[in-house]
């Protein structure tokens, strides 16, 4: 990592020293290079008084860079609506120039006399505001119409005259547009070019890149999974491209031509709609341009029919049965994988999640007055509720026991783990059984289904909503028991977990 020190030829002094991007040299007086001096000839000096300078450049480009972003698509959308107007003037102007002269007295509204008002307009007011570079130019074009009226002129020396023009208004409203939202080189010569075709624009996605990443920041705050909030980051950029690529706005219309296009089932077209309505809820009460471009409107994510039945509606995760999940457990045994073997039983006795049952280690342990192991605690998890104390049932004690002996090969783990970038350790052994119950069973049967296999076992078995969802960390639906209810003990759910009933040898 760069520290952003030198020293001059010839000198003793430290130097701070920044590059300034090219997007932003405008907007910090064209400089290129940030540069200013220590007053120290000790490097360890100077290594912590460049500090605040640096950090006050950072924020300076930082604001720069906003800055820009908050003008959005404006200067884009001025060109090309610049570019439109000039396309009619100058469709007209070479008609009228191609028409006879009337050789009555001229008036303004006989042609061609009255495009050279306009461009003697426009002269005039370009010296008033000392443009008197552009202003010559004009004045200088105008002079080669005089040929023409007084001799005739062909289609394509007229046409060649007023892409002359043309050129000539494209330079001069770059250089506007330039300055007035301080555009880098790019995006200069971009502005010109879209004034001289201004078919080239599409209006870029409101959602900008910039909104989305502080967007992610404040879903930090909001949602306790890593996972979950790329997925909602994922979506909306997702939707932003679209909106870029086709050139079209945020409305629900648009929204419903994406949601058309894409393949997913409901679920899939659901989540769109959630991290979208998230987005626009941020956006419109946190980030003032959007604030303003949008108020009033109906949010472009609510309202949409969603497909109810056939394919398109999709389905959820399906459970197993009991005889499937002790058939699963078989399988891997006699595969030799005995990881997968105690996965499936562990699974199939707690209806946890893997990824809770990946982070569970000897000390989560919940010991009874004898010494011996009753439970264990899930500390973190998907949702505040799946937080929770889980009864062990008697025939999990022994493999729970055997993979405690076990956590000191683990990484203090009882099950052995890699670690991915959203903290799921035990994405191998999902692997495995994804291979193991391929053969047999659909997309819609995963591990997670076990969890589906407990809580209709339990179900079937007369545990009631009063218990159920604390078992396998779900929200208690009911506002008496989720509100007022501290929840059930943790002996009401030993009970209850022990109508469980499986066959594994």
């Amino acid at each position: 990592m760069p520290d952003h020190l030198i020293q001059k030829k010839n000198e003793s002094t430290w130097y701070v020293r920044l590059d300034v991007p090219k997007a932003v040299r405008r907007a910090l007086g064209n400089q290129t290079v940030l540069t200013q001096s220590l007053k120290t000839g000790m490097r360890s000096e100077a290594m912590v008084r460049r500090l605040p300078i640096l950090a006050q450049w950072k924020a300076d480009i930082a604001a720069a860079r906003a800055t820009k972003g908050n003008n959005g698509d404006e200067w884009r959308l001025a060109q090309h609506e610049a570019g439109l107007a000039m396309q009619g003037i100058q469709t007209t102007s070479i008609q009228k120039l191609l028409a006879p002269i009337n050789t009555g007295s001229p008036t303004s509204e006989q042609p061609p006399y009255s495009f050279f008002e306009k461009i003697f307009e426009v002269i005039r007011e370009l010296k008033s505001q000392g443009q008197h570079g552009f202003a010559d130019r004009l004045t200088d074009h105008v002079g080669k119409y005089v040929p023409m009226l007084e001799n005739g002129t062909t289609a394509g020396d007229a046409i060649n005259l007023h892409n002359e023009y043309l050129t000539i208004m494209s330079d001069m409203e770059a250089a506007c547009i330039t300055e007035e939202y301080d555009l880098s080189d790019n995006e200069h010569q971009e502005a010109q070019a879209i004034f001289r075709n201004p078919t080239i624009y599409k209006p870029r996605s409101p959602i900008s890149s910039s909104m989305i990443e502080a967007w992610a920041m404040h879903l930090v705050t909001q949602i306790p999974s890593a996972k979950t909030r790329d997925s909602h980051k994922a979506r909306v950029e997702k939707i932003s491209t679209f909106l870029t690529t086709e050139g079209a706005p945020l409305t629900f219309d648009t929204i419903h031509k994406f949601l058309n296009k894409q393949s997913g089932a409901r679920q899939t077209l659901t989540n769109y709609m959630w991290s979208g309505r998230d987005f626009w809820k941020w956006a419109i009460k946190y980030n003032a341009q959007f604030r303003e471009q949008f108020t009033g409107q109906q949010c472009p994510f609510d309202g949409h029919d969603l497909p109810k039945t056939g394919k398109a509606a999709g389905e959820s995760y399906t459970p197993f049965t009991r005889k499937e999940v002790e058939d699963l457990h078989k399988k891997a045994r006699e595969a030799g994988k005995d990881a997968l073997a105690n996965l499936i039983v562990f699974g199939a006795y707690t209806g946890a999640r893997l990824e809770e049952i990946g982070r569970i280690k000897p000390e989560d342990t919940i010991i009874d007055e004898a010494g011996e192991p009753v439970g264990f605690k899930i500390t973190e998890s998907k949702t505040d509720a799946g937080v929770r104390d889980v009864p062990l049932h008697p025939s999990l004690i022994p493999v729970y026991k055997l993979l405690c002996s076990q956590a000191t090969v683990n990484d203090g783990y009882l099950f052995k783990g890699g670690n991915n970038k959203y903290g799921n350790r035990l994405d191998w052994l999902s692997k495995q059984f994804g291979q193991l119950k391929k053969a047999k069973f659909s997309d819609l049967h995963v591990f997670h289904s076990i969890r589906k296999t407990t809580t209709t076992e339990l179900h079937r078995a007369g545990v009631g909503l009063e218990v159920l969802p604390y078992i396998v960390g779900h929200e208690n639906k009911s506002f008496t028991l989720s509100v007022y209810s501290g929840g059930c003990s943790f002996e009401q759910k030993r009970e209850a977990i022990s109508h469980l009933s499986y066959n594994f040898p």
